[in-house]
Parts: C-alpha cells; sequence; structure tokens
C-alpha cells in the first residue's frame, strides 16, 4: 500500500490511497541490557529437602524365633497417618489365617498348625481386602517376612498390638529469605541435585513481579524423579518473593534457584515484530526466538542464539 505524506503533528491515522483505510503508527522500541550468563543458583543457592514422606512400619515377631518377624509397612504418600494404626498378633482356634480389624487395631489371627497359610504375600492380601482401617487406606500396605516367617510362624511371640511407627507427612520448604533478584527481568529455573535416588517428580512454584511490578507467578516444569536437572519456566521476573518447592522423596534430594536466557522485553507484543538482535554490538546471524502475550507483559521474551555472559545486547522490535 502506497501512503500519502504523513505529517505526525496533523495527522492520528496515515492514510492509504483510497483516503479511507488508516494504519496505524508504529515505533520501534530498543531493548538494551547487559545480561549476565545463566546461574542455576543465582536466586537461592540449593537447600536439601527438610520434610519428605516417609513409611510408616510395624514390626511384629513369631513364637518360633526373634528373627522370624513380619514387618508391614504403608505406602510413604500416607505420611504419619499410618502411626495411628497398631496390628495385634494372635493365633486362631483353627488351622484358618484371618485378618481384621477394628478401630485402628488390626488383628492379624494366624492358622495354628500349618505355617505356609501364614506367609506375608497371603497376609499382605487379607490387609488390602480390608482397604480402610480407621480412616486409613490400607489397600496398598505391603508385608515381608523376616527370617523364617513364611515356615515357622504358627504362634504369636507378641503379648500386646504393635505400633505402626516412623510415618511423616511431606511438607513444601517454602523460601521467602535469602532471594537474590535477576539482574534484569528474565525466566527462572529450578535445578534439582543431591542425592539422585531422593530425587521427586515435583514443580517448584516461583511469585514475585514483573517488569512492571505486577505480582505473578509460574510453576515450573515438573522435575522427573531420580533425576538430577534443571527445568526453566517462561516468564520473565523482576523481583522473585517466594520459592515453594514440595517435598522431594528424601532429605538427600536439593534445589537450587537461578535464572536463565529468555529476557523480558518491556512492551505486551500481539505478534512477534522483532527486527534484530545484537550482542556485544554484533548483529545475530540467527534470528532470537521470540514468545509474545498481548495481555500478559511476563511472557514477552526474547531469546538470544548466542550465549549470555554480560555483554551488550540490543534488541530492536516495532510496538
Amino acid at each position: 500500500m502506497s501512503l500519502y505524506p504523513f505529517n505526525p503533528k496533523l495527522h492520528q491515522k496515515i492514510q492509504g490511497e483510497d483516503g479511507t483505510t488508516p494504519c496505524d503508527q508504529a515505533f520501534i522500541a530498543h531493548y538494551n541490557a547487559e545480561p549476565a550468563a545463566e546461574d542455576t543458583d543465582g536466586i537461592h543457592a540449593a537447600i536439601a529437602c527438610t520434610t519428605p514422606a516417609i513409611s510408616a512400619t510395624c514390626v511384629v515377631k513369631a513364637a518360633s524365633a526373634e528373627t522370624d518377624i513380619l514387618t508391614t509397612t504403608a505406602p510413604a504418600a500416607i505420611g504419619a497417618a499410618a502411626n495411628a494404626l497398631s496390628i495385634l498378633l494372635v493365633t486362631a482356634e483353627d488351622d484358618t489365617l484371618a485378618v481384621t480389624a477394628e478401630g485402628a487395631v488390626i488383628t492379624i489371627a494366624l492358622a495354628k498348625t500349618t505355617a505356609a497359610k501364614n506367609a506375608a504375600a497371603l497376609i499382605q492380601a487379607a490387609i488390602r481386602l480390608l482397604e480402610e482401617v480407621d480412616g486409613v487406606d490400607v489397600s496398598a500396605f505391603t508385608c515381608a517376612a523376616g527370617g523364617n516367617w513364611d515356615t515357622a510362624a504358627v504362634a504369636t511371640g507378641e503379648e500386646e498390638a504393635v505400633a505402626f511407627e516412623g510415618g511423616q507427612t511431606a511438607a513444601a520448604d517454602v523460601v521467602t529469605t535469602n532471594i537474590t533478584n535477576p539482574d534484569v527481568p528474565r525466566n527462572i529455573t529450578a535445578t534439582a541435585g543431591g542425592t539422585a535416588g531422593d530425587i521427586g517428580a515435583v514443580a517448584v512454584t516461583i511469585e514475585g513481579t514483573n517488569a512492571a511490578g505486577e505480582v505473578i507467578s509460574e510453576t515450573l516444569p515438573a522435575f522427573t524423579a531420580n533425576t538430577a536437572a534443571t527445568k526453566a519456566g517462561n516468564k520473565a521476573f523482576k523481583t522473585v518473593t517466594k520459592i515453594t518447592t514440595p517435598a522431594h522423596d528424601g532429605t538427600g534430594a536439593t534445589t537450587a534457584i537461578g535464572w536463565g536466557s529468555k529476557l523480558g522485553l518491556v512492551h505486551k507484543l500481539a505478534h512477534n515484530t522483532v527486527l534484530a538482535a545484537y550482542i556485544d554490538n554484533t548483529i545475530e546471524d540467527t534470528a532470537p526466538t521470540v514468545a509474545v502475550s498481548a495481555t500478559a507483559l511476563e511472557s514477552n521474551t526474547v531469546t538470544l542464539a548466542s550465549t549470555l555472559d554480560g555483554d551488550p545486547v540490543d534488541v530492536y522490535y516495532m510496538v
């Protein structure tokens, strides 16, 4: 479309040849900063998981030997709730295994003369059939034999009910202090490390503000269980005020918070209007990766093809 001469002091719109089709004015915005390199713990150093979910267990013994034991374990996800339960081991009046529940007590009546009927696998199946005991889901409880339980347990070595113990309910780690804000509005990263086997499939949530000072939050992609790795967010944070990390699978897992290479623009864009990007005063041969949003400022980001290292970055785009 050819254009009539335009005087910005006289016109609000540029008119087309037909005199009726207006075109909005366009302005060139210049992003200029010296962003530091990516840093996996620049915002907060790695912290260990403090309160993971821990299984509750109950150990009962047969009369045959101190080492002939049955260990019943609640899933870790049940946490401390399983600590309220207990197991009462008795000897049945006949040669039939029976498992019942009353209140918070699971009663295991061992078959009187045939130890094979009291195998751990059979008791496990019977407990799971109870489904729920005193509000606790027992459908995934496990039983393991110790010593010669499966071939010797026909009488109890216990006089009273034995309580489950050791269960712990998972709690998230929340950080609101000793946080270092990114040097420029940019995306946030979370890095799982420490003991790989303790890393859980959990997702870190970041709260803070965008370039305009508006309160924003983002839940980063979840870690892969038992895998040390860095997960990157997409929103550009100017400040970080709160970091919430759900409990990993063990205290050996750590989580560090840093920043990535997605730089936050200071305009809301409906389209990718980036014209050129420079680093250290040299134009990028490869166009940057651009994310846009007409409604959320923090979702407008640019990622250069070159690695950031503190050199000047210039990005020119239309608004």
